[in-house]
């Protein structure tokens, strides 16, 4: 496995660090990994290594204000940065690996980064992998409160008063959760209320518009899951437009499948799913 780090310019001057690992041979695919709110793509690299070992190149990236890259820590005005962002990223893979399918896998808040991209761009992909997609929250606001909640935010951005992350509800392996609480490039605390609206803004469109979805889709999600909640995973179902659907909640797994003791068995889901849809 060969593993490389890079960085890209965004139009606004601001610098986002990229990561890739990339087989020996030439990849049966590509996986462009987009992470969730206030965590980074070096989380991800057990995930990289197990898709590279069946055949797949994997690239990741770190969000504006997270990680390595720059930018406010976990803020944002409005969502489509955080696509503009991963357009950047998807062309330079798309550069490297002309004539090869390429997949997005968003988690969380990536999902919904991944859907707003797949609703500009599905023609280019071969697939879209969510995990613990964030359509339903435990706060959500609702549609006729989006406008005031829009001006309250604008006023104050960065007021930290959305509850923080729970930590206990990432994964039922404490050992995930030292990991999380100590890692230096994670952001804690409360989430700002700039960021929290403009979530908001993004979900209500993406449940909206999940009908325009036409491409090969697999969601999955924890079924105790307290930070997303599974009813996301039934808007999919219900909505989505996709005649290639396939949805799955795995019974007693929290928010990140990815890094819970059942992980080999979610892992190996999604890469028997990419082999389905490689068309290799």
């Amino acid at each position: 496995m060969q593993h490389t780090t890079q960085t890209l310019t965004a139009p606004d001057g601001a610098t986002l660090f990229a990561q890739a690992w990339e087989p020996d041979t030439a990849p049966r695919g590509v996986v462009v990994l987009v992470h969730g709110v206030a965590e980074h793509s070096g989380r991800y690299q057990h995930v990289a290594a197990f898709l590279v070992e069946r055949g797949y190149a994997v690239c990741a990236y770190d969000h504006r204000g997270h990680g390595r890259s720059d930018g406010e820590r976990a803020q944002i005005r409005h969502f489509n940065e955080y696509v503009d962002d991963l357009r950047l990223v998807f062309e330079r893979v798309h550069a490297a690996h002309a004539n090869t399918p390429l997949f997005l896998y968003g988690h969380s808040m990536g999902s919904i980064v991944a859907l707003l991209f797949a609703l500009r761009y599905q023609d280019e992909l071969a697939g879209l992998v969510l995990t613990g997609t964030a359509l339903r929250l435990p706060i959500r606001v609702p549609s006729p409160l989006l406008r005031p909640a829009g001006w309250i935010a604008k006023s104050i951005p960065g007021a930290a008063i959305i509850p923080a992350i729970v930590l206990s509800g990432l994964s039922r392996d404490s050992r995930v959760i030292e990991a999380y609480r100590t890692d230096p490039l994670v952001t804690t605390g409360r989430l700002k209320l700039g960021w929290s609206f403009a979530l908001a803004s993004a979900v209500a469109e993406v449940e909206q518009r999940l009908p325009e979805i036409k491409l090969p889709l697999l969601a999955l999600h924890g079924g105790d899951d307290p930070i997303t909640l599974p009813g996301g995973a039934d808007v999919v179902r219900e909505r989505a437009g996709s005649s290639d659907l396939t949805v799955r909640v795995y019974p007693g797994l929290r928010h990140e499948i990815h890094q819970e003791p059942e992980q080999a068995q979610v892992l190996d889901d999604i890469a028997a799913w990419l082999d389905a849809h490689s068309g290799i």
